[in-house]
């Protein structure tokens, strides 16, 4: 195997679906997440520009065998704006998995990261043993990886909530009339480690970084008048989906049976082989002084107003995040990830304030 590797181009672009579709995760639900009907439209999801690096065997023309995406996307760090990498749509083909194509990856990864302050992010679901299989046991090619801390996901089905105002809250919609109180909230949320950087003029002028997106996809929370939090939803199904390629036997089985569970119980609902989950996920979330009452009025309006009965909410905080705990009121799955930091050089962390971190699940 004569391996080359290089930038993405869009060209590409097929052959970067099909790699995708050849690197399922294998578990009790055999899952591929896919970018149709393209790929760097997805990817434009993820971050603001993005930097796909694949590996092609020169033997056979036309087929990738591994890439990786270690996009930028701009976030604030300590209060300040800065250009973070994220690592992330790490695949490697079943024929290529010797560990000849991935060294070559990891080595291009070196060569087009040249600051010598630069790092990068990845979050890796702790189920996915394989990723960190190669992390803990470490490669002279690897970068250093340090320990970012642990990201809980939710997956909340649709379940009897009604909002409940008290305290003179109310919620509504965004309208565009909104748009300078929006950007006034993201950038109150400045103290928050690893908050986006968002710009209301590139949401109105249709900006690929938000993708789908319209201003009255916004909720923003007041009390007596004033905003106090706002939080965004996002269907990304025409862009990115969660694929289901099969089932292991006994969950094939009881599938419709759990299906009927949990549409009168609340549960996630299990779609056929072939289709998709459905999710609406939530982001931009900013809340004022992490008001549990409001993240609550605001997650219950979502339920409540926007989420039918087979769709599932997506969300999610670091596990120390102070919200976290509010989520223990509702029927969920929760998924946990390790997030990681990842340089050429010392810990990236040491240079940083030790505060919470903000993780934005939409753009994983």
């Amino acid at each position: 195997m004569e391996i080359q590797t290089r930038l993405a181009t869009a060209q590409d672009n097929t052959a970067l679906m099909a790699l995708l579709k050849r690197t399922p995760q294998m578990g009790s639900i055999t899952l591929t997440f896919e970018r149709e009907p393209n790929f760097f439209a997805g990817a434009l999801v993820s971050c603001e520009h993005e930097h796909v690096l694949v590996a092609e065997d020169l033997n056979t023309p036309g087929v990738l065998i591994a890439m990786i995406d270690i996009g930028l996307r701009r976030q604030y760090i300590d209060g300040k704006i800065e250009a973070v990498r994220y690592f992330h749509d790490l695949r490697v083909a079943p024929e290529a998995r010797g560990g000849k194509a991935l060294k070559s990856l990891f080595l291009a990864i070196a060569d087009h990261t040249h600051a010598q302050d630069e790092w990068m992010e990845a979050v890796v679901l702790e189920e996915n043993l394989i990723p960190l299989g190669i992390i803990d046991r470490g490669r002279s090619w690897l970068p250093n990886v340090y320990p970012g801390g642990r990201v809980i996901t939710s997956l909340i089905p649709a379940q009897k909530r009604k909002t409940v105002i008290t305290n003179n809250l109310t919620i509504r919609a965004a309208t565009p009339g909104d748009a300078t109180l929006l950007q006034q909230l993201w950038d109150e949320a400045s103290h928050r480690q690893g908050f986006p950087l968002y710009n209301v003029n590139d949401l109105l002028a249709g900006s690929g970084y938000y993708r789908g997106i319209k201003i009255n996809s916004y909720l923003i929370a007041f009390i007596n008048g004033k905003a106090v939090g706002t939080v965004g939803m996002w269907d990304q199904k025409p862009f990115k989906q969660t694929r289901v390629t099969r089932y292991t036997p006994w969950l094939a089985a009881s599938r419709l049976p759990y299906n009927l569970y949990s549409m009168l119980f609340g549960g996630i609902h299990l779609p056929p082989p072939g289709s998709c989950f459905d999710y609406l996920t939530l982001h931009s979330l900013t809340v004022d002084q992490d008001n549990p009452e409001v993240f609550t009025a605001l997650l219950d309006y979502v339920i409540e107003h926007h989420l039918p009965p087979k769709q599932s909410l997506v969300c999610g905080f670091f596990d120390n995040h102070p919200l976290e705990a509010a989520l223990e009121a509702y029927k969920r799955q929760k998924l946990y990830s390790r997030h990681l930091l990842m340089s050429y050089q010392q810990d990236p962390s040491e240079s940083q304030n030790s505060t919470v971190r903000h993780v934005e699940i939409a753009r994983l």
